[in-house]
Parts: C-alpha cells; structure tokens; sequence
C-alpha cells in the first residue's frame, strides 16, 4: 500500500509538473503568436503609411506631387479671395434676402453704386470686407483641396481617352473638386454672406446663434444650393479655362502660353462663367441670408426661389448682381489661375534647380558639352 501509495503520488507531481510546462509552453506560444501579429499589424500600418506618403510626394504627369499641388492652390484661392472681398460684398448686398418685415415682392433692386453708398453710409470703409475673416480661413484648405483633386484625377485620367474627350474629363474633374471641398467651403460662405448682408454684426455672435438655434446642422444651410451654383460654375471654370489655353495654343501654334495669354484667358472664362451662374447664385445668396425673414416668406429650396424671384420681380431679378458678380469673377479668375500658375511654376522651377545642383559639376559640364 506504502509503495502504491508513493507510486500514484509520483505520477501526481509528474502530471503536475507536466502540465505546468505545458501551460508555460503555451503562454510562451500565445505570445509568441501575439508578438508576430502585432509586428504584422505594424507592418501593414507602415505600407499603408508609406503609400500613403507617396501619393503626396510622388510627382504627377506635370511634374508636381500633389502636396505641392495643395501648396498651390491655398495660396491661389486666399490670394483671389482676399483680393476680391470687397466686390463680392457689393454683390451680395445687391442680392441679399428682404429683411423682417419687408415683402420680398416689393423690394426694390439696388445698383452697384447704390450698394457702394448704402454700406460706406453705414459701415464705413470695414464694411467692404465684412466676413473676410471666415471667408479666407475656408477658403484657403478648399482651394487646396479643389486644386489638388483636378489635378489628380485630370492628369490621372486624361492620357487614357481620346482627345476629343479630354474637355469632359476637365469638367467631371471639376465637379469633383467642388464636391470634395464643399464640406469646409459651405460653413464658411454662409457665416461670410450672412455677415455681409448685416444679418450677424460679428463672427462669434453668428456662430452662437446658428449654434443656439440649429445647432451644427445650421452652419450647412444652403448647402444643396451652393452646390447647384457652384458645380457647375466650377466646371465651367475648369473646362473653358483648359479649353481656351488648348485653342489659343492652336492658334499661336506653340506649345506653352505665355503669363499675359494666360491671364488672358482666365479673365474671359470667369467673364463667362460668372454671368452664366448669377441666378443660381442669387437662390443660393437668397436661401442663405434669409436667417431674419419671417417664416411664410421663406424659400424652401434652389428651384423655389428660382420660381418665385422669376415670378413675383421677372427674368431680370434672376441675374440680379450680375454686373458686380461679372466685374467681381473676371479679376477674380485671373488672380485665381494666375497666382496658381505662378506658384506652380516656380515650385517646378525649385525641384529643376535643387536636382541640378545635386549633379556634380564635372557631370554637368560633360553634359553640356555633349548637348
């Protein structure tokens, strides 16, 4: 019994002993496993970043990566935007939705020199740049944003059509541009427009109204609206802008245009595409100002304001504006697609000299010599 006794409790310490390292090889197994998974992870994390990285600093068809394309176009947009406030202040003036207690049938249309008068009477000289502030700061990354997306999907999908469709990819690369930066442009315009219609006396008394009483649903009143004016306005300023430097190459029979031809034809195309698009921004200015107009006399989309403004005042209240918003477009486009040109050309002009100077100079003279 002793002996059977000692026996089993050997076979006891032994199936202990035995299942503790069991246990132990396990753990060391699971973390092993676990150890390989997370340096997994970390690796597929990697690539991604890494790919992700690349997209912004790989260069595209012209030369340019699309971070450098970003840098380009906030500069291009704040630049036109801050330089032409004052203008579009005038026109959105002109525009604006009656205030409370005002029949909209009944109000009169105001020229651009009456816009003038009326805000230098009331606000002095500042209130040519009310809304400036949000105007530039949304502006800015939108214009950013807008750029580098042409850019990308023009460059990306241009060589694999023919050239009779080149122009409807310029336009469809448009509207994708708008649409992507449309979330950071809509808060900002409306904040802008409604300071410059004198709805908000200033920019944080506005926010914490809109915030108040819609909430952040609020700061996207007019979205739709904006979209339908400013999808098509941005086609139409990519797609002719492209189209016009494309037919002036043609004709001059070169194969790039100067600065002055340049600028030339981004006046024409925001000429064109300015007067085109007022009564889509009247609705759109219309919709957004309307914060303080009584409830019944309120428009409820783009095509009931478009409806009742060509019903109750005629054709003509539908392009009201249209001169300031022409004037305003055609410096504005040229300041736009100038300055944008501009930076483009001297970051190519930075990558050229930079890589030439990474070339010994031994090099550079044999290949001198040769060419």
């Amino acid at each position: 019994d002793m002996f059977r006794e000692d026996r089993e409790r050997k076979v006891l310490v032994n199936d202990c002993e035995v299942s503790t390292r069991l246990r132990a090889a396990d753990d060391m197994f699971g973390e092993r496993k676990k150890a390989k998974s997370e340096r997994l992870v970390c690796a597929a994390r990697r690539r991604e970043d890494v790919a992700v990285v690349q997209k912004f600093t790989v260069p595209l068809a012209d030369g340019l990566t699309l971070l450098e394309h970003l840098v380009a176009g906030a500069v291009a947009q704040s630049a036109a935007v801050g330089a032409m406030h004052p203008m579009d202040t005038i026109k959105t003036f002109m525009q604006k939705a009656a205030e409370e207690g005002e029949a909209q049938v009944a109000r009169k249309s105001v020229s651009m020199i009456g816009a003038i008068r009326q805000i230098l009477k009331a606000h002095g000289i500042s209130g040519l740049f009310a809304g400036v502030v949000p105007n530039v700061s949304v502006q800015g990354p939108a214009g950013a944003i807008k750029f580098a997306i042409f850019e990308l999907l023009a460059q990306t999908f241009r060589p694999k059509v023919p050239q009779s469709m080149q122009n409807l990819v310029d336009l469809a690369s448009g509207a994708a541009a708008m649409i992507a930066c449309s979330v950071i442009v809509v808060p900002g315009e409306l904040m802008k427009q409604r300071m410059q219609a004198g709805v908000y006396k200033s920019l944080g008394a506005g926010a914490q109204e809109i915030m108040r009483q819609e909430g952040v649903r609020g700061f996207y009143q007019g979205y739709r609206s904006l979209l339908a004016r400013d999808i098509p306005y941005t086609m139409l300023e990519f797609g002719l802008y492209h189209k016009f430097k494309a037919m002036m190459r043609e004709h001059l029979k070169v194969d790039e245009l100067s600065a002055q031809q340049e600028l030339f034809a981004a006046g024409v195309c925001g000429g064109i595409t300015g007067f085109l698009t007022t009564p889509l921004d009247v609705a759109k200015t219309k919709l957004m100002t309307q914060a303080h107009v009584p409830k019944h006399l309120q428009y409820r989309g783009v095509f009931d304001a478009l409806s009742r403004i060509g019903r109750n005042d005629g054709v003509e209240a539908l392009f009201r504006g249209s001169s300031a918003r022409t004037l305003w477009l055609i410096p504005f486009t040229v300041v736009f697609f100038g300055v944008h040109e501009f930076s483009k050309r001297k970051l190519l002009g930075r990558k050229v000299a930079f890589s030439q100077r990474a070339v010994p100079a031994s090099v550079r003279e044999r290949r001198a010599a040769l060419s």
